[in-house]
């Protein structure tokens, strides 16, 4: 370490900052800045805390004007401010490869104490540049400056990203597919890609940077809302951003509602682990106090399913007992009882699903298993009563492309569970996985759970799936969470903690 007798005049111009700018951070006249520049006058201790956090550098470094070169980061990060038709912002890059330099605007004052209004928009030459009308990033971009100037505390993230992480000149070669009939998704298929690339370990980074802890996201995009809270990045909030869709980009539009799962507007859907099945209070008690703190994404439910069937209409006990489980998850913000009723042994459903309404009114979520015929007409009933989830599997999946099951899967937002194991325990093939969410995306269908021979040590195949669609699949597991035929909460704990931390040792 050596005494560096003009420490902060070194940090401040290493950042591209004048003193005018520091001594607004300080809330102080700019005179009295340059008096502490020269030594003849302190910086209070949440003066240097204010500091330490503008620069990256330890409060002690600030306070004592010693520093050592790994505190000193002037080669990684570059800043200065730069008045915009939106407002003036404080613009930093991180050093990168040339090219790939990581960018954010932020505004001239940062208050961490409070969520900060956030975009994280990745690069678009065709449509920020060249003003294209395929897309909208360019008018996304230009809302979303205009947001942050408005807000007085915000913070917009630049990611090098081009055509969702496939470069500029496959974008083009992907343009070229569209313009024969494909969208944008099945493009980036054909051409040997995944449909989405972009990953967002870099807003981490760049939010530690600034101190901010917790955020309001100005996005469209759930799984943009996932990852980043997976970093450990709380949201509270998600910020819409509407744009007008052209006759260029209707398609587009359509592509990201339908197969991506964006969310125009306020219309929002979530997603859920789900784990079945509980048979006691105290389990989702457990289960409550297991996670509590650890859920930050404001999308993701924990739900518990429930087993019925015809008998348990006819058993009081049975009925208190539900109530009691149903009861216990209105503790946990979050936590959603799925009533899991099996039509095995009824010969009207309708009929039970009248007697469910009637005997349980605190039932609000209802699947549908087992159910061997009119499929669309049973469905069309509980959705007067219930919100409802509907297991297909192989055998059923000609229902798809039936018009009136599929009306009523979309007006109704039911939830798709695709499972095969009919409660075997057996794991789908990614194949035959893939070909199934292909069919329910081309039908509109997109709230879709994976479901049979998931577990602990049996979560693969989800992981890919959503990597591979980047957008928030559910889950659901019984049979991999029990031990000798009974729910072993051991084996809960560790699904779900691994389904909630993944990619969180990739991404920090």
């Amino acid at each position: 370490m050596s005494k560096t007798p003009n420490l902060l005049e070194k940090l401040r111009l290493s950042h591209g900052l004048s003193q005018g700018d520091v001594a607004t951070r300080l809330e102080v006249s700019r005179p009295t800045y340059s008096l502490v520049e020269k030594n003849r006058k302190e910086l209070t201790l949440s003066q240097a805390k204010l500091l330490s956090d503008l620069y990256s550098v330890p409060v002690e470094a600030i306070s004592t004007g010693q520093i050592s070169k790994k505190d000193f980061s002037n080669n990684e990060i570059v800043a200065t401010t730069l008045p915009t038709k939106f407002g003036t912002f404080v613009f930093g890059v991180w050093n990168q490869p040339k090219g790939q330099e990581i960018v954010f605007l932020q505004t001239s004052k940062l208050d961490p104490s409070k969520p900060v209004l956030v975009r994280v928009h990745s690069e678009c030459m065709t449509g920020e540049v060249f003003h294209s009308y395929r897309c909208d990033c360019g008018e996304q971009k230009d809302r979303s400056l205009e947001m942050i100037a408005e807000s007085g505390n915000g913070v917009f993230i630049y990611l090098r990203q081009e055509g969702r992480g496939i470069g500029l000149y496959d974008k083009i070669r992907a343009y070229i597919l569209q313009d024969n009939g494909y969208d944008t998704h099945e493009a980036n298929i054909l051409l040997g890609h995944k449909p989405d690339y972009r990953e967002y370990s870099w807003v981490k980074k760049v939010l530690q940077h600034l101190n901010v802890q917790q955020i309001k996201l100005i996005t469209n995009n759930p799984s943009k809302v996932t990852e980043i809270a997976r970093l450990g990045i709380k949201i509270t909030e998600r910020i819409p951003i509407v744009t007008e869709s052209n006759s260029h980009n209707r398609k587009y539009f359509e592509t990201k509602k339908q197969k991506f799962k964006h969310f125009f507007g306020k219309d929002e859907s979530n997603y859920f682990y789900q784990f079945s099945y509980a048979d006691s209070p105290k389990q989702v008690e457990e289960i409550g106090t297991f996670l509590s703190g650890k859920q930050k994404d404001p999308f993701l439910k924990i739900c518990i399913g429930v087993y019925a069937d015809f008998h348990t209409l006819n058993d009081d006990a049975a009925l208190r007992n539900i109530e009691s489980i149903f009861k216990s998850a209105e503790h946990y913000e979050g936590f959603v009882p799925i009533l899991h009723f099996t039509f095995k042994l009824s010969s009207d459903p309708k009929n039970d699903i009248a007697a469910i309404r009637a005997k349980m009114p605190f039932v609000k979520y209802l699947r549908l298993n087992d159910l061997t015929s009119e499929h669309a007409e049973v469905l069309a009933f509980a959705n007067k009563f219930f919100l409802v989830d509907i297991p297909l599997s192989d055998e059923n999946m000609n229902l798809v492309d039936d018009p009136a099951f599929v009306k009523e899967v979309l007006k109704s937002k039911t939830f798709i569970m695709l499972d095969n194991s009919h409660g075997g325990g057996k794991q789908d093939n990614a194949k035959n996985v893939t070909k199934k969410v292909n069919k329910l995306l081309s039908s509109g269908i997109n709230d879709i759970a994976l479901c049979g021979g998931f577990g602990p040590q049996n979560l693969g195949l989800y992981f890919d799936m959503c990597e591979h669609y980047k957008f928030n699949f559910s889950i659901d597991a019984e049979t991999k969470l029990k031990t000798n035929g009974s729910i072993d909460m051991g084996k809960v704990k560790e699904y779900l903690n691994k389904l909630i931390n993944h990619k969180h040792d990739y991404q920090s």
